[in-house]
C-alpha cells in the first residue's frame, strides 16, 4: 500500500521574512505569492512494520537526479511527519520518499513545496490507515486547515495550497482573487548549490539589523499598494513595488550582525539585464528574488516574445527553468 502526493513551489512578491518569537512559524507580516505549478515536490509514502521507525530516502524520478537532503534537513522533514502523526492520532511508522523536479536548498522555495507535499501525502495515508470504526473528524480537512498544519513545518508552505495567488496574514493562508492569473515564469539559476545560511537562520539573524525596525510596516504598506496596483492593472507600478520589496529583504541580510548575503555578481548581472529592458521599453517582467542568488521573472501573457528574447540573452551564461502558459 502506497500513497502519493505532490505540491508546487511559490514565489512571494511580498516576502515572509521575520517570525514572531516563541511561535511556530508565525510571520511578523503578511505575504502574497504566485504559485509555480511547474516546480513541484513529489512525495511517496508506505507503512512500515511494528518495531520500525520513520525513515526518509530519495524518490526515484525518471530523468532527475536523487535529491540530496542533509541529515539536519531529513530530521526536520521527519519531525514534521511525527507532528502530523501525533496531531491525527496515528502511532504506526512510515517510510517517506521525496524528490523535486527543480534544485533544492538554493533559494527556489523547495521547502514550501516539500512540506506542503509531505503534509498532503501524510493526510492521505493516515486517513486511509485509520479504520472506519476509528474515523476521526480531524481528518476531514479543508485546504486552509492543511495549510495551517503545513505552516508549522515550513512557513511559506502554507501558501502552496492555493493557486494562482496565495495570501498569508494574521487570519491564516488562503486563496486571494487578483488579476494576472496566468503568468509566464522564468527562474535564472545563478547558483544551484546549497545555501551556506538557511532561510530559517536568516529569519533569526535579521532581527539584529537596524533596518528591521519598521520592516513590518513597510511590508504591510507594500502589500496594500501592490493589491491596489494590480487591481488597476498597473503592471509598471506593481513592478516597482515588487522590486523595492525584494531589495528591502536583501538589505536586511547585508546589515545583520553578523552580516550575510545571497546576492552574487551573477545575480546583479541578471538584474542589470532586466533594468536595461525596462529603461529601453518602459515595460518588462516583474522580477524578484527569494533568500538565495537566483532570480525569478514573471511576464504577462502578451509578453511571450519578450520573455524568449530575455531568455535567449541570459541562457548564454546561466541555466534557466522556464514555463510558458
Amino acid at each position: 500500500m502506497k500513497w502519493q502526493a505532490s505540491a508546487p513551489s511559490n514565489i512571494a512578491l511580498i516576502k515572509y521574512m521575520g517570525k514572531i518569537p516563541n511561535r511556530e512559524n508565525i510571520s511578523t507580516n503578511s505575504s502574497v505569492s504566485y504559485t509555480l505549478e511547474h516546480l513541484r515536490t513529489f512525495v511517496e509514502m508506505e507503512p512500515l512494520p511494528l518495531g520500525s521507525c520513520d525513515s526518509w530516502e530519495p524518490l526515484e524520478i525518471a530523468g532527475r537526479a536523487n535529491v540530496q537532503i542533509s541529515k539536519m534537513g531529513q530530521e526536520r522533514f521527519l519531525k514534521h511527519l511525527q507532528f502530523l502523526k501525533k496531531t491525527w492520532g496515528y502511532e504506526g511508522y512510515l517510510k517517506v520518499r521525496s524528490n523535486n523536479n527543480f534544485p533544492s536548498d538554493c533559494g527556489l522555495a523547495s521547502s514550501a513545496s516539500s512540506f506542503a507535499a509531505l503534509t498532503h501525502c501524510t493526510f492521505l495515508a493516515i486517513r486511509d490507515l485509520k479504520t472506519a470504526g476509528e474515523k476521526n473528524q480531524k481528518l476531514d480537512l479543508t485546504s486552509e486547515m492543511l495549510a495551517d498544519l503545513s505552516r508549522q513545518g515550513s512557513g511559506s508552505s502554507c501558501r502552496s495550497f492555493f493557486s494562482p495567488w496565495g495570501l498569508w496574514d494574521e487570519k491564516g493562508a488562503r486563496e486571494i482573487d487578483l488579476p494576472f492569473k496566468k503568468l509566464h515564469h522564468q527562474v535564472v539559476v545563478v547558483n544551484d548549490k546549497i545555501k551556506r545560511v538557511s532561510s530559517s537562520e536568516a529569519h533569526k539573524r535579521i532581527s539584529t539589523s537596524l533596518l528591521s525596525e519598521g520592516r513590518v510596516a513597510r511590508a504591510e504598506i507594500r502589500l496594500a499598494n501592490l493589491k491596489e496596483s494590480m487591481e488597476r492593472l498597473d503592471w509598471k507600478g506593481s513592478f516597482e513595488i515588487i522590486w523595492s520589496e525584494f531589495w528591502d529583504m536583501h538589505a536586511l541580510f547585508e546589515t545583520s550582525r553578523p552580516s550575510f548575503g545571497y546576492m552574487s555578481q551573477g545575480s546583479l548581472k541578471v538584474l542589470d539585464v532586466v533594468k536595461d529592458v525596462w529603461q529601453s521599453k518602459d515595460d518588462g517582467p516583474w522580477v524578484t528574488m527569494d533568500a538565495g542568488p537566483n532570480v525569478h521573472l514573471l511576464y504577462r501573457e502578451d509578453q511571450i516574445s519578450l520573455a524568449k528574447q530575455i531568455e535567449g540573452e541570459l541562457a548564454q551564461t546561466f541555466p534557466i527553468i522556464s514555463h510558458y502558459v
